[in-house]
């Protein structure tokens, strides 16, 4: 069941890169979600999505925005 690998030796020879649902929005839209989590708005995910689904995006949902926290600003 053990593997010689580490987890660090398999983690750096898998594939780097991938799609993140938030890489669909403009630039302007993410940037705009991206300052409000990383500010002190008192704006959440929650928030985000009720306002990114009154623009027209359907299947935006808490654990699509989640991600953002966790990505660079564009």
């Amino acid at each position: 069941m053990g593997s010689d690998n580490s987890l660090v030796e398999f983690a750096s020879s898998q594939r780097r890169g991938g799609w993140a649902w938030h890489s669909t929005l403009d630039d302007d839209t993410y940037n705009q979600i991206w300052d409000a989590l990383h500010a002190n708005t008192g704006i959440g995910e929650i928030k985000v999505v009720a306002w990114l689904q009154s623009l027209g995006y359907a299947d935006a949902t808490e654990g699509k925005i989640k991600t953002i926290r966790f990505a660079p600003r564009r």
